[in-house]
């Protein structure tokens, strides 16, 4: 449930409303060597402030769109969204990038565990989707935990640091959501 303020919590998070202030640390996070391979299948370049004008009207795209924030510090350490994909199915797409870091702390888990709650509780959705390089091998590891499961591979179709690699789609539907919490 949101706060008056349109803020969201986790145990250790805050998802806040994103704002045109963030766009900046948005690019910059893009503009990270070891972010930029994980986040995209485009080319590998440095994106300057001309990206930075195309940003900022696609703030408005996605069903949700949050920026992530320490609860106790208040540091900015991502951003996450649930984009519509087919609103006639109820199938979002869900997205996730953290400055590196804040990996391997558990933040990705605990975000993700939530967009996927709020995603079938609050909006009503009947699927969660996403896809993720076979090269993320930690991404993928936590994106099965929460439960998603590997619908298909469009094989050898990212080039990324010197080889061609599979794009993995995933997904977890509203039953298999609801039977996981059933269990817990």
């Amino acid at each position: 449930m949101p706060s008056p303020e349109g803020r969201f919590t986790t145990d250790r998070l805050v998802l806040r409303p994103f704002e045109e202030s963030d766009t900046q640390r948005y690019l910059d996070l893009l503009n990270d060597v070891r972010v930029q391979p994980t986040a995209w299948a485009k080319y590998i370049v440095p994106l300057g402030p001309k990206w930075l004008e195309k940003l900022k009207p696609m703030i408005n795209e996605p069903l949700f769109l949050a920026a992530i924030e320490t609860k106790d510090t208040g540091e900015w350490i991502g951003v996450t969204d649930l984009g519509t994909m087919n609103p006639k199915n109820r199938d979002v797409y869900f997205g996730i990038m953290l400055v590196p870091e804040h990996w391997n702390k558990g933040y990705g888990t605990e975000v993700t565990k939530w967009m996927v709650d709020h995603a079938f509780h609050w909006l009503a959705m009947h699927r969660v989707s996403l896809e993720v390089y076979e090269t993320n091998e930690t991404a993928i590891d936590l994106y099965k935990r929460v439960g998603f499961v590997e619908e298909g591979r469009r094989r050898k179709s990212n080039w990324i640091d010197g080889r061609w690699t599979d794009v993995i789609s995933m997904g977890i539907l509203e039953d298999e959501w609801r039977a996981r919490k059933l269990q817990s």
